[in-house]
């Protein structure tokens, strides 16, 4: 398993060291510690690097609130709390899941809404016309890129020199 310092997914996630901390301490990503009681030694695995940058994507349009929200519900409901595989869908501040069923359409669950609904309100089942633009919605997330992982180590750890 491939795992990262915390300098490294620092500049893997493109997030503060306060930010990383702020996720440890709610329970959102928790790292692996090198030693169970070592505060130093921290390692991220690719998965939390991948989830960090889906939170932070999430965060340009809804407060950390709210996607502590989003986190409680799929726990609550027997989900995997990942974000990053999720199409989650936010407008004025809620927050909306289009859940793809291989055997029926799909349906858009609101997660986090502003009114006093109850979460996992189902909001829509889509009709065949627009399982078209939920399949191009989902096209889109689905843009990777390869990251050549030692070149990367190369950048963050300068050679040391003999001295």
């Amino acid at each position: 398993m491939e795992q990262f310092t915390r300098r490294e997914t620092q500049v893997l996630t493109r997030s503060s060291s306060s930010r990383l901390v702020y996720l440890e301490k709610t329970g959102i990503i928790v790292p692996h510690r090198a030693e169970p009681d070592s505060k130093a030694v921290l390692f991220y695995t690719w998965d939390q690097i991948l989830e960090i940058r889906a939170i932070n994507q999430l965060r340009r349009q809804v407060s950390f609130q709210t996607i502590r929200k989003v986190v409680q519900f799929l726990d609550e409901h027997g989900f995997d709390r990942s974000l990053r595989d999720k199409l989650l869908v936010t407008t004025n501040g809620e927050v909306n899941w289009i859940v793809p069923f291989s055997s029926t359409a799909p349906h858009v669950i609101q997660v986090v809404g502003k009114c006093r609904c109850p979460a996992g309100q189902l909001l829509l089942t889509a009709f065949p016309q627009l399982l078209g633009l939920v399949d191009e919605l989902g096209k889109g997330t689905k843009v990777a890129k390869v990251i050549d992982f030692e070149h990367f180590r190369r950048k963050v750890r300068p050679p040391q020199s003999d001295v």
